[in-house]
């Protein structure tokens, strides 16, 4: 079976996601690497959701500006706009030593980027 690229966009969504889930643990993992693979969870799945709406997404980690383009292409997205926080993860926590972490409380944003990622596949099935 050929996935549509919105499919496999949210395919590796989800893998990303697992790898975040498995990464939860803060004693054997940094907050950066975590926060990366969440952060690149939540990208893949706003542009699976761009691509359903036949716009194409941009090559870029700005969550902010995915969403962005979501709400302009009609796309319900209140409900997931604190999702761009994670943004920061997608550059500056993997290049910069001494940036303070954000301290999110992982299982919290694991279940956050979840509940978005199950939306999309919704949206996708419809």
């Amino acid at each position: 079976m050929v996935l549509s690229e919105a499919q496999g966009c949210l395919q590796m969504a989800r893998a990303d996601l697992a790898t975040a889930v498995e990464s939860s643990d803060p004693a054997r993992f940094r907050e950066g690497a975590w926060g990366f693979w969440l952060q690149q969870a939540v990208e893949k799945g706003l542009k699976a959701y761009l691509h359903h709406l036949n716009v194409l997404p941009p090559r870029s980690h700005d969550l902010a500006r995915l969403l962005r383009m979501l709400k302009n292409a009609g796309a319900a997205v209140d409900d997931f706009e604190e999702l761009e926080r994670l943004t920061d993860y997608a550059v500056q926590f993997r290049y910069e030593v001494d940036l303070p972490p954000l301290n999110l409380d992982r299982a919290v944003w694991n279940q956050k980027v979840t509940d978005f990622l199950d939306g999309v596949a919704e949206k996708l099935a419809n």
